[in-house]
């Protein structure tokens, strides 16, 4: 072997095992009570599972397929594992568990379909009315996300005394990630029903598993969090199974979480990209593991009961290729996916944006030019229009000036807290969760007295991860809860960025709309308190390009309740920013009865004809004071809504001032004033006297105490960019 080869160290053989290598029984083994037909049906899975990926690895060199990962002498890793499940537990898998779908009757065409390409919605219409009695999440690409979310699925059943059990696989390269480990540790903290499945294959990718852990085993990794763990031959179905009906018997009896490290081999290449012959000595497949190829070894050990001869194993094969071939048969005839619907199933309902898209795209497919249009207006807004009702959530408006109604005053914070209470005790589906949100009540006092009123299993204080509490909040979402995770601030939200994007921002699309994400994140955003670093940032900018999120942002007492009981109570994920700045600022008139305010609609903070201010947040009142020192008629627009963003109304303000200035606290470069400056570009331009101007944040980091006040945008600011506006005439 060269130098530049790796070896993959040995690793210890004291795992749980029933079949020698030659597939015999070993002394004292206890076999699991399957019966005959059962024993033949695993054998006969791990067959077409094989049989199968080789037919998917012939279509992707045909050009058929795209990438195929096979799971080539791993078959037993995770059907043994998943056949100890019950129906309606819940799978959380990646691309290396197809014989735990076959076993649980997943249609073979649409894992053909999932390596084609379609979308999920054109697979399910294809393939007609199917289901599998065990629920199987979107399989997940981005690796050891699934484990946190997975946990979450598990809280959720554990606070529901629901007896399903949640099981996530991993590979052994996974156990590296961060979510791997926020999702063990949670797991554990909260004693969730979940069984979590290393699928230790010696390889991730081109690094051997000596370059994940210096640990002997990565069964180890959950002895840190408190979690029960084993090790099981995964090449040995029998030993895989055992070890899998015991550790979901144990979540199942409300025991917590299990760790099964199933000791495998990849034989082949990662996937179709790969070429393991530059890395891996091929000696180390043939001298150590293609002797205990799974199969083979099942396939012996079943001829030592007489349930296999050379006979019947050639008719399983020859049944099998003729099902591969009828399911390739199938797919192929599943018509291709409408382009149209990469517009589907980001959010309920349809914004300007989406329609406008829609049109644009509609155009180029039809061969005209999508971009001569420059005023907007033809396009039909009769369906963004009516959206409100669409998103689950029934508008209740209370307006305090124009009603009689019973009132108290509040400021901003004192409303986030009697809105979380007024909606927890409306809906039992409701949880938050966060570090620090319990008998302090946050650090902000935003949750005093819930943890009192609702019990701990409703406001739950959790690890001090980020990322581990948006993770399990996806997954709870995803089981029926409507989760509340509180982000302290802004500024800690990018670790647990991967989860806000590969779980709560795509689960929606990627199911075809079948996995809805209803949650509201909760973030203090914004300086103005003199607090330490990255407690002041202001990144709406990164959360709003996210497809399949709503970002809210509230200005005043009333708006935050009525917007926050919208949000908790939208079947989307919503982003709600909320105003530190302003936090105890001011104190108005707020309804006590419950209402709602719609998610979509920006609000006319003051009518004028000479310019427009758009504006959101804490900047509100710095633009009306700024307003009201200028001599010049100023309109102010508090979009609510920075996605998506009402469209009709700043285009409709601007074309009627025909000058416009943006008001924002973060930085200006790519912040969302320079895309409300490119929108009123493209469908105002005709109609401006003046250029755009940003009152903003620098584009620097955010300074120290002593000089954030010179860093913060202002209404001195703001008065200074209306004035050069007003000054300016093309």
């Amino acid at each position: 072997m060269s130098e530049e080869t790796w070896s993959e160290s040995r690793q210890p053989r004291d795992f749980h095992q029933l079949l020698d290598e030659d597939g015999g029984l070993l002394d004292g083994a206890n076999v699991p009570d399957l019966d005959d037909t059962e024993l033949v049906d695993l054998y006969r899975t791990m067959v077409t599972t094989r049989t199968l990926e080789d037919k998917m690895l012939n279509m992707q060199r045909s050009g058929e397929a795209s990438l195929v990962a096979r799971s080539r002498g791993e078959e037993a890793t995770s059907l043994g594992t998943a056949a100890a499940l019950d129906e309606d537990d819940w799978v959380f898998y990646t691309y290396r568990q197809n014989a735990a779908l076959l076993h649980w009757n997943v249609p073979m065409a649409k894992i053909i379909l999932g390596t084609t390409g379609q979308e999920p919605e054109t697979i399910a219409e294809g393939l007609g009315d199917w289901e599998s009695p065990v629920n199987f999440a979107p399989d997940y690409t981005p690796v050891a996300v699934n484990v946190t979310n997975a946990a979450g699925s598990a809280m959720t059943d554990r606070f529901r005394n629901r007896d399903t059990v949640s099981m996530v696989f991993v590979g052994d390269g996974s156990t590296s990630e961060g979510s791997f480990h926020d999702g063990v540790n949670f797991a554990g903290v909260f004693d969730a029903p979940v069984v979590i499945v290393v699928q230790n294959n010696q390889w991730a990718i081109s690094e051997p598993a000596k370059r994940q852990t210096a640990a002997e085993t990565f069964a180890q990794k959950a002895e840190a969090y408190g979690v029960p763990h084993t090790r099981v031959d995964g090449n040995d179905v029998l030993a895989v199974y055992d070890a899998a009906s015991d550790a979901v018997e144990r979540a199942r009896d409300g025991n917590g979480p299990t760790l099964i490290e199933c000791v495998t081999y990849r034989m082949g290449n990662h996937n179709t990209s790969d070429n393991a012959a530059l890395y891996r000595d091929e000696d180390e497949l043939k001298a150590e593991w293609a002797e205990r190829d799974p199969i083979d070894r099942f396939s012996t050990y079943l001829g030592h009961r007489n349930l296999l001869d050379d006979d019947r194993r050639e008719e399983i094969q020859s049944e099998v290729d003729n099902e591969v071939a009828d399911a390739v048969e199938t797919a192929r005839n599943v018509p291709d996916t409408d382009p149209m619907r990469m517009f589907d199933h980001h959010l309920h309902g349809t914004s300007w944006r989406e329609t406008h898209q829609r049109t644009e795209f509609q155009r180029e497919r039809e061969g005209t030019n999508p971009f001569t249009d420059f005023t907007g207006d033809e396009f039909d807004t009769d369906q963004w229009d009516e959206q409100g009702p669409s998103l689950g959530v029934d508008v209740l408006p209370l307006d305090p000036d124009t009603e009689e109604v019973e009132t108290e005053e509040l400021n901003v914070v004192t409303a986030v807290n009697r809105t979380l209470h007024q909606e927890m005790d409306r809906d039992d589906a409701i949880r938050i969760l966060g570090y620090d949100i319990g008998p302090i009540g946050g650090v902000y006092r935003a949750t005093e007295g819930l943890l009192d009123a609702f019990g701990g299993e409703r406001v739950i204080d959790t690890p001090l991860s980020e990322n581990g509490i948006i993770g399990t909040a996806a997954g709870m979402a995803m089981r029926d809860d409507r989760p509340i995770p509180e982000i302290q601030f802004m500024g800690f939200f990018y670790p647990a960025f991967g989860q806000f994007m590969y779980a709560v921002a795509k689960m929606y699309e990627r199911s075809g709309g079948n996995v809805e994400m209803p949650m509201t994140i909760r973030m203090a955003y914004g300086g103005g308190i003199k607090a330490l670093e990255y407690h002041q940032e202001s990144t709406e900018t990164l959360e709003i390009h996210v497809p399949g999120v709503r970002v809210v942002c509230p200005s005043t007492p009333y708006q935050t309740k009525g917007l926050l009981a919208s949000s908790i109570r939208c079947d989307d994920p919503v982003v709600f920013m909320e105003p530190k700045r302003i936090y105890r600022g001011f104190e108005e008139r707020v309804p006590t009865d419950e209402y709602t305010l719609p998610l979509d609609e920006a609000r006319l903070v003051r009518q004028g004809a000479d310019v427009t201010v758009l504006t959101w947040g804490a900047m509100v009142r710095h633009a009306k004071s700024a307003a009201d020192e200028i001599d010049a008629d100023v309109e102010i627009i508090d979009l609510v809504s920075l996605s998506p963003l009402d469209v009709d109304t700043i285009l409709q303000s601007v074309k009627k001032t025909g000058r416009c200035v943006v008001v924002q606290e973060a930085r200006r470069t790519l912040g969302l004033g320079a895309e409300l400056s490119a929108l009123i570009n493209e469908y105002a331009l005709d109609r401006l006297k003046a250029p755009v101007k940003r009152a903003t944040g620098y584009d620097v980091h955010f300074p120290d105490n002593d000089i954030e006040d010179d860093y913060l945008t202002d209404a001195e600011r703001a008065k200074d960019a209306i004035e050069a506006v007003m000054s300016y005439e093309f």
